[in-house]
């Protein structure tokens, strides 16, 4: 099923390219605030992390965009009543569909939603890493959605949104079966060349 949404959205991406009235690329970076709901042998919160990457506004009307991005992406939480973060960084391809209202001629209110999905890459925490045999505490696979708004004034766009996650990215911890998934609330900036 994931493979199947994940190969809808290249092609979507792919055909929207080919019809598009302009394309745009351009760089972003931003605040993460992650949570894990579920648990890795005991209760999570929120941390504090990035992310950074590359984005693409493949316009099809004026007012119309599906805007892929590339990320490398830090998710986790802490251990409630205080302990180290878990900090997760993820390699992530959001496919947003987004809605430009114009304010004026260099100015639009942006509303955007679409899917995402993400590959575990690197871990700091130890006994905490991706794989799917036993050992391993989380599956590298996360997929789900994203929804938020923003503002672009000429080149430049920042953007606040929420990000959750549909998959069970926790395996089996010490022979016992775990469950959760990552959330994330963003705050990026970003320039198009």
């Amino acid at each position: 099923m994931k493979k199947i949404v994940f190969l809808s959205a290249i092609a979507l991406v792919s055909v929207a390219s080919v019809n598009a009235q302009e394309l745009k690329f351009g760089v972003t970076a931003g605040l993460n605030i992650p949570s894990f709901s579920g648990d890795l042998g005991q209760s999570m919160e929120s941390t504090i992390g990035f992310q950074v990457g590359a984005v693409a506004d493949v316009a099809l009307t004026e007012s119309f965009s599906i805007v892929p991005e590339l990320l490398f992406s830090q998710r986790g939480g802490k251990p409630k009543g205080g302990g180290d973060a878990t900090t997760l960084g993820y390699l992530q391809l959001p496919i947003n569909a987004m809605y430009k209202i114009a304010i004026n001629d260099n100015s639009k209110v942006l509303v955007f939603a679409g899917p995402y999905i993400g590959y575990g890459i690197t871990s700091s925490r130890d006994g905490v890493d991706f794989g799917s045999a036993p050992e391993h505490a989380l599956n590298p696979l996360d997929f789900g959605l994203n929804i938020g708004a923003g503002y672009q004034f000429g080149s430049i766009f920042a953007k606040a949104q929420y990000n959750i996650g549909l998959t069970n990215v926790a395996n089996e911890v010490e022979g016992r079966k775990t469950d959760g998934g990552n959330s994330n609330i963003a705050i990026t900036v970003g320039y198009f060349f």
